[in-house]
């Protein structure tokens, strides 16, 4: 299956393959003073975190679909030297610029590591005292350690393997992460594409890195022709136009761009934490955001130009292309406004779709997911009380490579 190369054109069709990471130790590099520099809101507990994320995954491999963890093909990609020097050196682009002393000791400590160690200590950040024995000199960053104790940030952030990119078609759009905290997440997406025989068949969208601010969770393919994508806080027109240009003018792959402009507010970091598909014509949305979002068309004009257009109804939009008068809005926390906010809060509307009508959720949203099965929708419920600090949910925590075509 996977020798064909991978393939995604609906947000619902049957899921074959997917990009997982399990938590691992960058969890336990949370520190409160560095919480908000890493987008984080309350420290996960690891242990926990990794037996619900256990659940999941095994929630989805239950269906018959094939789960790849992101550590493991790295592990597996880094056994070529050459691989593992450029990875390092990638990483080291994001820091250390300043002090060449520091950038060396840093590269000859995590070269001489074995493969699974290194890409753990990648993920978890380098701490201060752990190169300081390989300097010459004391320097700067000794006399520190108080103040910030790393040379290499850990990546919390890294189990939201969605934010990292997408599958469109059967091509791979690597993202271009809006916050610095978040930026080396993407390198090892591109590693596994570039060496990785799993991707040997797929292609990139951009070979180039695009504009800054366009993420995985902002990015719903509806079907063949038509994306949705969130314009939020992080995601830029910029990264859109940027895109959408490819898309539609130069490939003709895609035929228009439905954008829905969500308030930039953390609570809606992305546009998934308010709005996802879940059924042939059902999509789940918080709320709280129906009234305060705006919904464009991008599509081709004349002279090789997008046209962008406003004033559309959400729901008949999305009919017009999916075959249908009108697309079913469904939203979370029934009529209970309180109850819908909290539950968004713990990604109630954060689902991820196994396949046409069924749907992996957390069980604590228990407004929401009693809605969704009132409307005829089949619900997976996962635990998640210690992956949902993260603020992300089943959507989030999961990347689709392959799903059927429906």
């Amino acid at each position: 299956m996977e020798k064909k190369g991978f393939h995604v054109t609906s947000e619902i069709g049957k899921l074959q393959s997917v990009l997982l990471h399990r938590p691992g130790s960058e969890l336990n590099n949370l520190i409160p003073r560095y919480l908000e520099n890493l987008l984080f809101d309350e420290i996960p507990w690891l242990r926990k975190a990794q037996e619900e994320h256990n659940g999941f995954a095994k929630s989805i491999k239950d269906t018959g679909t094939k789960v790849f963890y992101i550590e493991d093909l790295m592990v597996e990609l880094i056994q070529d030297l050459e691989v593992k020097r450029q990875l390092i050196e990638e990483h080291l682009k994001f820091s250390l610029q300043s002090d060449k002393e520091v950038s060396k000791a840093v590269f000859e400590f995590l070269y001489n590591l074995p493969p699974e160690e290194l890409n753990s200590k990648l993920l978890a950040g380098i701490h201060k005292k752990e190169v300081q024995k390989l300097k010459k000199h004391r320097t700067l960053s000794d006399l520190t350690v108080s103040s910030y104790p790393f040379y290499l940030d850990p990546m919390p952030s890294m189990y939201f393997t969605r934010d990292h990119g997408a599958m469109i078609a059967n091509k791979l759009l690597v993202s271009s992460m809006f916050n610095f905290a978040r930026r080396r997440e993407t390198i090892f997406l591109r590693f596994l594409q570039k060496h990785h025989k799993l991707f040997e068949n797929t292609k990139l969208w951009f070979e180039e890195e695009i504009p800054r601010g366009i993420e995985g969770g902002d990015i719903l393919v509806i079907n063949s022709s038509t994306l949705v994508i969130g314009l939020s806080e992080r995601t830029t027109e910029e990264a859109i136009e940027y895109i959408t240009q490819k898309f539609i003018i130069e490939t003709e792959q895609i035929r228009q761009i439905v954008v829905i402009q969500i308030p930039a507010k953390r609570a809606f970091m992305h546009l998934d934490t308010v709005f996802t598909m879940i059924d042939y014509d059902k999509f789940l949305m918080y709320p709280g955001v129906k009234d305060d979002i705006h919904v464009y068309l991008l599509e081709k004009g004349t002279k090789e130009r997008i046209v962008a257009t406003n004033d559309h109804k959400l729901d008949e939009l999305l009919g017009r292309y999916l075959g249908v008068k009108k697309a079913q809005l469904i939203f979370s926390g029934g009529h209970e406004p309180i109850t819908a906010t909290r539950e968004q809060w713990g990604d109630s509307t954060n689902t991820l779709a196994i396949k046409p009508g069924v749907v992996i959720c957390y069980n604590r949203n228990e407004a929401t997911n009693k809605v969704l099965r009132n409307s005829g929708v089949e619900v997976v419920e996962i635990e998640g009380s210690e992956l949902v600090r993260g603020r992300g949910g089943p959507r989030c925590m999961s990347m689709p490579l392959l799903r059927l075509s429906l």
